[in-house]
């Protein structure tokens, strides 16, 4: 049986409430579903050293990691497309350069992270816990048109639990709890999240986890 590690590089120290937790729950299914011979996937492990908009030292942070993981994720928000494209393509060029045979996998959430958190409003009631949420939800295949995602999460905590929970300490509770209870199926509904699972299914084949 083999296992699976992967280390991440995030664009802002909020990013480690939620990505950590939700990539690692979403590989687990993705393991099961597509790779039966790979019985751990284990904690991934975020490098805030590195950067995220410098290739040069993106790569030399994950340079000092070299093996002791088996797939890069690299994040970086989506907004606006013309630079974010930009950035991802200068990162994949340069991590083609360094000659690196593990994989590079951008994980690019259109304009925010907090946009996959709005995904799945039935995650946020239960993160909440109350019955009702005080707006309708959106459509998971519709989210990134929200256009200040996380302002958007921080008013439904605000209108629920009060002010005092949209301090750093409260809405990183609530972010936490809503990674650990989203759907992954619902955020494969979500067309940047599914340009993420499509690419990282293609990574695993390349590493040969199907043969296990």
């Amino acid at each position: 049986m083999r296992s699976l590690s992967c280390v991440l590089v995030r664009e802002g120290p909020s990013d480690d409430w939620f990505l950590p937790v939700v990539l690692q729950r979403a590989l687990q299914d993705m393991c099961r579903e597509r790779f039966p011979a790979c019985g751990e996937v284990q904690e991934i492990r975020s490098l805030p050293e590195a950067g995220n908009q410098h290739p040069d030292s993106v790569v030399r942070a994950i340079e000092a990691e070299l093996g002791t993981f088996d797939v890069a994720l690299y994040h970086h928000d989506g907004a606006p497309p013309g630079k974010s494209d930009l950035v991802i393509k200068r990162m994949r060029e340069a991590w083609q350069e360094a000659g690196y045979r593990e994989p590079l996998v951008p994980v690019v959430p259109v304009r925010e992270t907090e946009a996959w958190l709005l995904a799945d409003p039935e995650a946020i009631r239960t993160a909440l816990r109350v019955r009702k949420l005080p707006e309708p939800g959106f459509e998971p295949e519709r989210v990134h048109s929200v256009l200040r995602p996380k302002e958007e999460f921080e008013a439904i905590v605000r209108q629920v639990a009060g002010r005092k929970a949209t301090g750093e300490h409260g809405v990183r509770d609530y972010v936490i709890r809503v990674g650990t209870t989203v759907q992954i199926d619902v955020l494969r509904r979500v067309p940047a999240f599914r340009d993420w699972w499509d690419e990282m299914i293609e990574a695993l084949e390349r590493l040969g986890y199907q043969h296990g």
